[in-house]
């Protein structure tokens, strides 16, 4: 099960990732009142060979990251941990969060969750706001581990188009998933990841056309009438603590993103959709 540690750590696969640091504050903080539960030895193994205090973003995604071992309690805060005037909350008290459940991924603020209570370390994921009820993803970490190792050693961003692959390009990534996963579990992984295959046609992005491709910057001017789910969605996209956001919400610019092609525009359009004012420059 070390498909994934070894697909992160390819030469050809530096450009597709970028490593973020956790916020030092906030998770002091929660260190200081909260311990995390022994983690079973299917999760231990899997985190041996994986960036421990960085955490692991798929770059085209905009979105997607996973957690590094030392950060798994800060990764918790706004699932498990919860604050309000009066300090932190722990949901697992009144259970709406289960102490076995390890939030080890995000996608887009939702979490990905690894139950400890089981040795195979079934994979559960759920969408952010509301009460939890988690489902099923996969059945087993390992399985999880070699679906994202394949995800990453195929992708190219020339077939890659705001959230949807070429088909010919998606059916090499598909015949590769099936060597450990069925179906049914590909289709569950590939509707809650950003991977759809195209039901239109597009010609790959030529390398030569990329290369004269502007480079994209992307501003927060104002988080808008619904600033509660913009700073939740800054916090998941940036790494940053709800005060640092706060400071920086009050300088003259937030950058939020940069990048090149339609998927740095497609978190633009996300923070938009969710009320926020935008700039986007062209470099």
């Amino acid at each position: 099960m070390k498909n994934l540690a070894h697909s992160i750590s390819k030469i050809e696969n530096t450009s597709k990732l970028r490593y973020l640091g956790t916020i030092n504050e906030t998770k002091q903080e929660l260190e200081k009142i909260y311990n995390l539960p022994i983690l079973n030895q299917t999760l231990l193994k899997w985190y041996s060979d994986l960036p421990r205090d960085k955490d692991v973003m798929f770059l085209w995604t905009n979105d997607f990251y996973l957690f590094g071992i030392e950060n798994l309690t800060v990764a918790l805060e706004g699932y498990r941990f919860i604050r309000d005037d009066k300090g932190w909350i722990d949901s697992s008290e009144t259970m709406k969060w289960q102490e076995n459940w390890i939030n080890i991924a995000s996608w887009s603020g939702n979490p990905v969750i690894a139950d400890i209570s089981k040795e195979e370390t079934p994979i559960y994921y759920d969408y952010a706001g509301g009460d939890f009820s988690p489902k099923l993803l996969v059945d087993s970490l390992e399985k999880f581990d070699y679906f994202l190792s394949v995800w990453l050693d195929k992708h190219e961003d020339r077939y890659y188009k705001s959230g949807e692959y070429q088909s010919d390009f998606f059916n090499c990534m598909e015949k590769e998933w099936k060597v450990k996963l069925h179906n049914e579990e590909i289709k569950l992984l590939c509707d809650f990841l950003p991977i759809a295959k195209s039901k239109g046609s597009f010609v790959p992005i030529d390398s030569k056309t990329n290369e004269k491709v502007k480079k994209y910057y992307v501003y927060l001017e104002h988080p808008g009438d619904h600033k509660s789910k913009v700073i939740l969605a800054l916090k998941k996209e940036t790494g940053l603590s709800f005060e640092e956001i706060r400071n920086r919400l009050n300088s003259n610019e937030f950058l939020i993103a940069e990048g090149y092609g339609e998927n740095t525009l497609v978190l633009a359009n996300y923070f938009i959709s969710l009320g926020a004012n935008v700039k986007i420059k062209k470099i």
